[in-house]
């Protein structure tokens, strides 16, 4: 992420031009002839709220057509509404606490982003509009990253092959074929130490990967976290995202959810450095919220500071979907706390090796 403008309210951040900059030199491992790589062209292209391609339909329909007074005087089903439950009534008051903050601060940030030309006016016409058509057929294209994350899913199934960590710096480049990859199960489960003054291009699995300068990674997941404990790193910064438990997917089976005693597990004490910042990331559930403030930031001896809200606009500044929207909110949480080494954090009784997921 670049920071494009800063305040007292909060910053304007800019994924695209992070990527961007990231990647202005790179370099392949098994040549000195140096190239430039910017982001996919339309994934960034989000000019208009969210808006199902039904919903886009009808809006393009009204304003082509003028109101008439049969249309005007059309009587419409009323839906039943059912009474919310008590999650929904807490989601609701939080929303309420926090929303004229949120739409005080949006507004100020974009107004500065404005001034510097990170925004630019909405179109007055909806018919001009392709509803982010260019964004969302971008993200639907298939590229290597599909065949990594199907490797990177069976690797993981491989509990208990582990291997030595792999090292790839300045000084081996040559001397490491990656394309190897493809056939060896270790790529999976093993700490990658990229210490590269630029960005490199490697090939694995049959496609080709940027990997940014002086990175460090582990392909894995909560259950295969030896690697990561061995090499005795401490790190100043933990970013948590994880899979929260939710109905919707459970149904669907979208992707595997990490059950509340899976979090507590997660060794934070054995990672963290002294004064390290936790970052989680949350849903708008504050059953959710709650058991990361009064659960697990006590658990993993991590003081409460703050909360954080990331909110979502599009190229012109508007917010990605209306602010009251009862079913999608534009905004994200992520609350932040400082862990704090006390002597009873030391790890005289290590913790079984599935136990994390989803550090940065």
């Amino acid at each position: 992420m670049s920071v494009i403008v800063a305040s007292d309210k909060g910053w304007v951040v800019d994924h695209q031009q992070g990527i961007d900059v990231s990647y202005q030199v790179c370099q392949k491992l098994d040549s000195t002839e140096q190239t430039t790589y910017i982001s996919k062209q339309g994934l960034f292209a989000i000019h208009q709220p969210f808006r199902m391609d039904s919903q886009f339909d009808k809006l393009v329909s009204k304003s082509a057509k003028s109101e008439d007074a049969s249309g005007s005087d059309r009587k419409r089903r009323k839906r039943k509404r059912t009474e919310p439950n008590s999650g929904e009534q807490q989601a609701y008051l939080n929303h309420q606490r926090i929303r004229p903050m949120l739409q005080k601060a949006t507004e100020q940030l974009i107004a500065l982003g404005r001034q510097k030309g990170c925004f630019t006016e909405p179109p007055d016409d909806i018919k001009s509009a392709d509803n982010n058509l260019s964004a969302r057929t971008a993200s639907r294209t298939v590229g290597p990253g599909s065949c990594l994350r199907e490797g990177c899913r069976r690797g993981v199934m491989k509990a208990g092959q582990h291997t030595d960590n792999l090292s790839v710096n300045d000084s081996s480049l040559d001397k490491i074929d990656l394309k190897a990859c493809c056939v060896l199960p270790d790529i999976f489960n093993t700490l990658i130490d990229h210490s590269s003054e630029t960005a490199s291009v490697v090939s694995c699995l049959g496609g080709e990967y940027l990997l940014p300068p002086h990175c460090c990674f582990l392909m894995s997941d909560y259950t295969c976290l030896d690697a990561l404990l061995q090499c005795e790193r401490k790190f100043d910064v933990i970013v948590i995202d994880p899979p929260w438990e939710n109905k919707s997917v459970k149904r669907l089976k979208s992707y595997d959810m990490l059950t509340d005693w899976d979090l507590y597990k997660l060794p934070i004490k054995l990672l963290a450095a002294p004064g390290c910042l936790v970052v989680v990331w949350v849903t708008n559930r504050q059953k959710q919220q709650g058991l990361v403030r009064d659960g697990l930031f006590p658990h993993w001896s991590v003081c409460y500071l703050a909360e954080w809200h990331w909110v979502k606009v599009t190229k012109h500044g508007e917010m990605i979907c209306d602010l009251d929207s009862s079913h999608k909110k534009p905004y994200e949480t992520l609350l932040l706390g400082q862990f704090k080494a006390t002597s009873d954090d030391l790890p005289l009784n290590c913790p079984s090796s599935s136990v994390s997921y989803g550090f940065l």
